[in-house]
C-alpha cells in the first residue's frame, strides 16, 4: 500500500508558526508521501485566508470554522475532507524533526491502527520544564511500540479509515485526545508508541494557560465519563504526582505540577454541570 500522508492542523490566532513549521515539514517530506497539508484556522480574529501559506512541497489547504470550535471539532473537519489514507497530527507551535517522516512510515505497519509519538521542548521556562517532566515520566513506562493508553493530538499518526471507523475525535474540549484510545479499543484497536517520531513543542504558554488547561481537563475527564471522583482518590493522585517530582534538582518545575496535579483533582470532584457535548463526532460514533 502506498502511504499518502494528510498532516492535520488546528490554529488560532498564530500566523507567524505556520511558515515555519511548513518549512520542518518539508525537510522531513519523503517521496511525496507528504500528501497534503490541511490547515483548519479555527476562527482566527485575522483569518489565514488574508494571507495564505504555501509550500512547494505540497498541497496546503485551508478550512475555516465560522466561530471557535476548539481543536478536536478542527481536526475532525479536517479528516472529513482528508484524501491521504494516513492521517497525522501536529500543533500548530510544533516542529517536526527531519526524520519525523521516516519514523512514522516505520512505525505505523498494517498490523498498528494508530502511533503516538514524543514531544521535546522548543523553548525554557519553569513551566515549560515542568510539563517536560511530565512528558518524560509518561514516556519512560513505555517501550517502544508498546500499546499506550494515550494519544497525542500535537503528534500522532492514524490510518484514516480506522480513525473514522472510531468516530474520530471525542468533541468534549481540553484532553479529549485520549477519548479516541477508547473508541479505538472498543473496535479491537490499539495506539503504540512511536519514540522516535518526535516533534520539538511550545511547552510553556504561562502559567494561568496551564492551569485553565489542568482545569478543563479534569472537568472534561468527569463529564465524558459522567461520574465524579472522590475526594479520597483525588487526594490518593495528588500525593503521588508530589512524590514523583524533582524536588532535588527542580524544586520550582516540581512546586508547578503539584499545583496543577492539585487543580485537575479539584476538577475532577466537581459535581458534573452536563455534559460539554454529546461527545459525538461528525463521523457518526
Amino acid at each position: 500500500m502506498t502511504a499518502k500522508i494528510t498532516v492535520i492542523i488546528a490554529t488560532r490566532n498564530r500566523p507567524h508558526d505556520i511558515p515555519p513549521l511548513l518549512t520542518a515539514l518539508e525537510q522531513t517530506q519523503i517521496n511525496d508521501t507528504i500528501h497534503e497539508i490541511l490547515l483548519v484556522d479555527d476562527a482566527s480574529t485575522v483569518p489565514l485566508t488574508r494571507s495564505p501559506p504555501r509550500s512547494a512541497a505540497f498541497p496546503v489547504h485551508i478550512l475555516r470554522n465560522p466561530r471557535r470550535l476548539g481543536a478536536s471539532t478542527s481536526r475532525n473537519t479536517a479528516a472529513a475532507h482528508a484524501r491521504g489514507n494516513i492521517l497525522a497530527f501536529l500543533d500548530d507551535d510544533a516542529r517536526p524533526l527531519p526524520d519525523w517522516c521516516q519514523a512514522l512510515l516505520d512505525a505505523l505497519t498494517p498490523q498498528r491502527a494508530a502511533i503516538t509519538g514524543r514531544v521535546l521542548p522548543l523553548d525554557k521556562g519553569v513551566v515549560s520544564r515542568a510539563r517536560q517532566y511530565r512528558y518524560e515520566q509518561r514516556y519512560a513506562a513505555h517501550q517502544p511500540l508498546a500499546q499506550v493508553s494515550f494519544f497525542a493530538g500535537g503528534n500522532s499518526a492514524i490510518w484514516t479509515t480506522h480513525f473514522r471507523h472510531a468516530g474520530g475525535f471525542p468533541e468534549t474540549g481540553t484532553g479529549s485526545d485520549n477519548g479516541l484510545v477508547t473508541a479505538l479499543n472498543k473496535k479491537g484497536n490499539a495506539v503504540h508508541f512511536a519514540p522516535d517520531m518526535r516533534v520539538a513543542h511550545r511547552n510553556g504558554k504561562g502559567l494561568t494557560t496551564a492551569a485553565q488547561e489542568s482545569w478543563y481537563a479534569g472537568r472534561n475527564a468527569t463529564k465524558t465519563t459522567s461520574t465524579r471522583a472522590t475526594l479520597s482518590q483525588e487526594l490518593g493522585h495528588t500525593a503521588a504526582t508530589m512524590r514523583r517530582q524533582p524536588w532535588r534538582t527542580d524544586i520550582t518545575a516540581a512546586t508547578v505540577n503539584t499545583f496543577l496535579q492539585a487543580i485537575h483533582s479539584t476538577a475532577r470532584c466537581t459535581p458534573p454541570k452536563g455534559l460539554l457535548s454529546s461527545g459525538r463526532s461528525r463521523f457518526g460514533r
